[in-house]
């Protein structure tokens, strides 16, 4: 995998409490895309840098990414996103039986709990370790400003393999950022597609 292109992954999951909230009649169960919690690469997204303004624009929620599939029915629905209690929330209304039953089965799972994992499909932007001055970690790496794409239901574990390239990644680019800019310098981050993957960030580092 080029330095160009690197995918790395995060899940989330669906709220504690969502299912006994979800709203059968209308279709709707809300996630917990995103939040500040560090997760097992040493990785966090700040509340304050996403941008969700293209997502707004085109408020897809996919199949486990599936977003270039040439299956429609892989976009299984839309979604309001919000900031909520320092968490990014998703809240899908999946589509209807009648025309997507994929998006029923989906959804039929999801209330079953055998699926309950999500992810975001985001472009990273800016990125840096961690300010003692700010009372962080300075071995975790904060992505400060992030652009959210699209996020999808997904299965868990599905691709072992997967999890191996995702920590080899967090390494390539935490030793590039130590050895390549001092600790608490911004990275820009340059997006070059979003491809499929629970986390999917792709990035070509350099100098602000």
């Amino acid at each position: 995998m080029s330095k160009k292109e690197r995918i790395v992954q995060r899940n989330a999951y669906v709220r504690t409490s969502s299912l006994e909230m979800a709203d059968d009649d209308n279709r709707t169960v809300e996630f917990v895309i995103s939040s500040e919690a560090k997760d097992s690469y040493d990785t966090v997204f700040k509340m304050a840098g996403w941008d969700l303004n293209r997502y707004i624009k085109n408020p897809i929620v996919c199949y486990q990414h599936r977003s270039t599939s040439s299956d429609p029915d892989d976009i299984i629905g839309t979604s309001k996103v919000y900031i909520e209690d320092d968490k990014l929330i998703g809240r899908v209304t999946f589509e209807d039986g009648a025309i997507n039953p994929k998006a029923e089965k989906v959804f039929q799972k999801v209330l079953n709990g055998t699926l309950k994992m999500a992810s975001v499909g985001a472009r990273v932007l800016q990125a840096r370790f961690g300010d003692k001055d700010k009372a962080e970690d300075p071995n975790v790496l904060y992505f400060t400003k992030s652009e959210l794409f699209e996020w999808s239901i997904v299965s868990a574990g599905a691709n072992p393999e997967a999890h191996k390239r995702n920590e080899q990644t967090i390494d390539e680019i935490r030793t590039e950022s130590a050895t390549e800019i001092p600790v608490v310098a911004p990275i820009k981050i340059e997006n070059k597609s979003v491809c499929e993957a629970q986390l999917i960030i792709n990035k070509n580092l350099y100098n602000k």
